[in-house]
């Protein structure tokens, strides 16, 4: 399958990754990937079955095939908990799981910010350029607060500021007050973005665009070619291809 429908250099996606077949598979024939688990897979079957295939030390599946020796690597991410979570009475609060330092870096990639906590700077929790940065706390900021911030953060740069409320003046007055700041609340200027809550695989994937009506584009001679070159080149060793590790 990947033969006839990947190149060397694409990039394929296995959201149910299971024991790794597919990144195994693909990362031999020179394709990129991505995988997913939600399990303890990655730990018990995932990560040690790529290290292997990695150090040349996985002799299954397509290895002679394609005359696979080792090489290459792989990035492993830990999914956060859910940001946002409901309390007792019902109403969306930021999950207690998250410290500091982890919502900070959440907002800072929510808001399209490069996380870097300046060590002088206590305010300064990311960047966007040089002179537009963001603060993320829970507090509830007071006016007082706020024109002490806009002071330090002075007329020549701006700051996105994420806190939970602010009180004493409103969103219009404080716009005009102070210019250089601009002021969000948690958890609400999130709540929009993603769906909160879930810990499997029941997300609702809504808003999704519409399937275009236009008529695919007609293969050329030399798309057909190639299309019936790879079945070829495919049918003799297709059994190699699903040797490896059965799960």
């Amino acid at each position: 399958m990947l033969n006839i429908a990947t190149d060397p250099g694409d990039l394929v996606l296995d959201s149910f990754a299971g024991s790794g077949t597919t990144g195994a598979v693909a990362h031999k024939m020179g394709r990129r990937w991505i995988m997913v688990e939600l399990g303890e897979h990655c730990h018990t079957h995932i990560i040690p079955r790529l290290k292997k295939v990695i150090d040349g030390e996985d002799p299954g599946g397509i290895t002679k095939a394609v005359n696979w020796r080792g090489g290459g690597g792989f990035r492993y991410y830990k999914l956060a908990p859910t940001l946002i979570v409901n309390d007792r009475w019902g109403n969306p609060v930021i999950n207690p799981e998250y410290n500091a330092a982890m919502l900070a870096e959440a907002l800072c990639k929510l808001e399209g910010f490069t996380y870097a906590p300046s060590e002088t700077r206590w305010w300064q929790h990311g960047f966007s350029s040089e002179r537009d940065f963001i603060y993320v706390t829970t507090q509830n900021l007071s006016a007082e607060q706020l024109q002490a911030l806009s002071d330090e953060v002075g007329s020549e740069q701006s700051l996105l500021v994420c806190c939970s409320a602010f009180h004493g003046v409103n969103a219009a007055q404080a716009a005009d007050r102070w210019p250089n700041l601009t002021l969000k609340k948690i958890p609400k200027m999130v709540l929009a973005r993603c769906e909160w809550g879930h810990d499997d695989y029941s997300l609702n994937v809504s808003n999704l665009p519409m399937a275009t009506t236009s008529p695919p584009t007609p293969l050329t001679a030399a798309d057909e070619g190639r299309r019936a070159a790879k079945r070829k080149e495919t049918a003799p060793g297709q059994g190699a291809l699903f040797e490896e590790d059965k799960v």
